[in-house]
């Protein structure tokens, strides 16, 4: 495996984990990296419809499942740089076994990782961190909204995670916007969750706009105030992981 394999994890759904893990994978491609996403959430996977794939007859269940090998289900975007291991949206029969064989994956990811710069693996919300430890030098990064009860849920899995020895990149706080009274400020954040890494994606409605399409909001409009912070993101996680 490459050092680059990042974990984007959620203690709780709804807070946009897979936007983080799709617009920063995006981003990681936009700047020259050599990046792989997977989706390893195969209970509601979704990662491929951000993309506007539909109809790939090939996915990660099948790899899995040992139907093919793991090339077979990795498909080109738009950026030569970034490539997909899409889950099945629409399951056919015997996909629920792949489940199972979760555990699996790391193997399979081993026989093409080294043509990647980064593997982005968006995990479903609260999945168990052994499924993170079971990856040799993966880092997770947290991503919660800035509400109290979500910013709870985050310092338990940050605390967690440090104390089962997972590297711990930081927390993305998702759809922040300063004008909602329950969305807490930088103080308040910094107080509950003890980390030195701690990125802001503002609330903007372009990314919708962009989910409606197909695009990651970092391609289909990089002036706007989601896609410039997600375009830091990546050049800060480049940065820490050529110097760490």
């Amino acid at each position: 495996m490459p050092s680059n394999v990042i974990v984007v994890m959620s203690p709780k759904g709804g807070v946009g984990k897979t936007t983080v893990s799709v617009n920063l994978a995006a981003a990681l491609a936009s700047i020259g990296k050599r990046v792989l996403i997977v989706d390893a959430n195969l209970d509601t996977p979704h990662v491929a419809i951000y993309y506007g794939f539909v109809g790939y007859k090939n996915s990660l269940e099948d790899v899995l499942n040992g139907k093919i090998q793991v090339n077979e289900a990795i498909y080109k975007t738009e950026n030569p740089n970034l490539h997909i291991l899409p889950a099945r949206v629409f399951k056919n029969k015997g996909d629920g076994n792949a489940q199972y064989k979760l555990i699996n994956l790391f193997h399979h990811l081993g026989r093409i990782a080294e043509s990647y710069d980064f593997l982005i693996l968006d995990s479903k919300p609260s999945a168990g961190l052994d499924f993170v430890k079971l990856i040799k030098n993966a880092s997770m990064l947290i991503v919660s909204m800035p509400e109290i009860a979500s910013m709870i849920e985050a310092k338990k899995l940050n605390e967690e995670s440090m104390a089962s020895g997972v590297r711990v990149l930081g927390i993305v706080l998702n759809r922040v916007n300063k004008k909602i009274s329950g969305h807490m400020n930088d103080a308040e954040v910094s107080r509950i969750v003890e980390t030195k890494n701690i990125w802001k994606i503002p609330e903007d409605f372009n990314v919708f706009e962009a989910l409606k399409k197909g695009i990651p909001i970092v391609w289909q409009n990089q002036k706007s105030l989601a896609s410039k912070a997600f375009l830091e993101l990546a050049r800060e996680v480049a940065s820490r992981s050529l110097h760490e």
